[in-house]
């Protein structure tokens, strides 16, 4: 069976995610990383869990997105939250920024091809924003979301609640006043606003950087409040390394009901239960968490080498970051469609791309080449599909833009109800 938690990973290490290494390691910087402290056991309050973290600026767009929503939410559960325009668009600009990166599309195309439905950009939007930022009331509290709990942390009377993102985790031990950006005159403000309890963790999972299961206490802010509230973790834990939005796609996928995605995922030789809660009407996530099992001997979900992986329906193109982007396509023209079918790329990048070797590729693999294609910067261009390449369905279907190593750049998905009309080109 395909390993989806894998793809998602591999997807996005490919974008957003830096690797989780061992302090012990030499990172690259060139890719990012972070280093995991490999002497947990010790019960010192002022270690650094995550000594070491490298983002390079290629790769910092959501983490910068994502630390502005860090002071938009009330710290208790009880609280009402009220949002500014401003707080409403700074939740926009994330949206945006992670919907089309490389792991939301592998979760994307799971969903859809596991619901049978064709989730267009917009519909993809949307199932973000409701899974993860919209607000739900739920034993007694009025506001809550699942990215306010997950990725920022609350508080319910002396416990931290919540609160499983490692890069949230990071500033807080150390850099805070990046948490909070112009609040500088919060009283009480310091850097360091974690203070190590120990390890809850098993020495087998100290072997394994890609996650951490400690105990801490969280210096929490109340904004509203002006004071900082001391708030213990018993027992945490949190995936090591992935992005904003490779958290959420994981726990999407986990998530949503209609998928029936595994409860457990084995990534990079861990096999760890996906745990997820669900708002009263199962439409919001509460909460999503890793918890580690143990190794994996049987050679499944190993670190990765070219990212591929065998399923029950071949091999798995594993899919990256790129700036070619699938915009549009006319599946069904006015007459015949044979030779008539057009897809539309995009060139987000701030330079010129070549597609020598490149193809587009349809759902069952019918694949047209691209040779000789270049597309300036900020520019698109009309791919007509030929008789003998890749054929767009009227039935619903699936696009890959695949380069020359093999990766998949973009892919989308369309339903039959997308291209009833005839001669009308769609949006993605």
């Amino acid at each position: 069976m395909t390993n989806i938690f894998q793809q998602i990973w591999d997807a996005d290490q490919s974008g957003g995610g830096i690797r989780p290494i061992l302090d012990t390691e030499i990172g690259d910087s060139q890719v990012g990383f972070v280093k995991v402290n490999s002497n947990l056991g010790t019960e010192e309050r002022d270690l650094r869990v995550l000594p070491e973290v490298v983002i390079p600026n290629s790769k910092r767009r959501t983490y910068d997105l994502c630390r502005l929503l860090f002071d938009n939410y009330a710290l208790p559960e009880w609280d009402k939250e009220i949002d500014t325009p401003e707080e409403r668009e700074e939740v926009h600009d994330l949206v945006h920024a992670m919907v089309d990166a490389a792991p939301m599309q592998v979760a994307r195309e799971y969903i859809a091809q596991a619901t049978g439905t064709g989730l267009t950009r917009e519909r993809w939007y949307n199932t973000i924003m409701d899974m993860w930022f919209r607000r739900f009331s739920m034993g007694g509290d009025p506001h809550l979301s699942g990215f306010e709990h997950m990725i920022v942390g609350e508080q319910e009377r002396a416990k931290a609640q919540g609160y499983h993102f490692w890069y949230k985790y990071h500033l807080d031990d150390g850099f805070a006043q990046q948490v909070d950006g112009a609040m500088v005159n919060f009283p009480g403000l310091t850097d360091d606003r974690i203070v190590y309890l120990g390890s809850k963790q098993s020495a087998e999972q100290a072997q394994f950087p890609e996650s951490v299961t400690i105990s801490y206490r969280w210096n929490a802010p109340d904004y509203d409040r002006k004071k900082l509230r001391s708030l213990t973790k018993k027992i945490g834990g949190f995936f090591v390394g992935c992005s904003v939005e490779g958290l959420l796609a994981l726990g999407s996928v986990r998530a949503h009901l209609e998928t029936r995605a595994p409860k457990e995922a084995v990534i990079n030789g861990a096999r760890y239960k996906l745990k997820v809660f669900r708002s009263e009407n199962n439409r919001h996530v509460r909460t999503f968490y890793p918890v580690f099992v143990g190794a994996v001997n049987d050679g499944v979900g190993s670190r990765p080498g070219d990212g591929r992986e065998e399923t029950e329906g071949g091999v798995v193109t594993p899919v990256i970051a790129g700036c070619i982007r699938i915009v549009a396509a006319l599946i069904n023209p006015t007459g015949h469609d044979v030779g008539n079918e057009t897809v539309t790329l995009i060139n987000t990048g701030g330079a010129q791309e070549t597609l020598n070797g490149w193809r587009l590729e349809d759902k069952n693999k019918r694949s047209q080449p691209l040779s000789d294609v270049t597309i300036g910067a900020g520019e698109t261009v009309r791919i007509v599909l030929n008789p003998s390449g890749a054929q767009l369905s009227n039935k619903g279907g699936r696009i890959n833009l695949i380069n020359a190593s093999g990766h998949v750049v973009h892919m989308v998905s369309y339903s039959k109800g997308q291209v009833k009309t005839d001669g009308e080109t769609i949006l993605f």
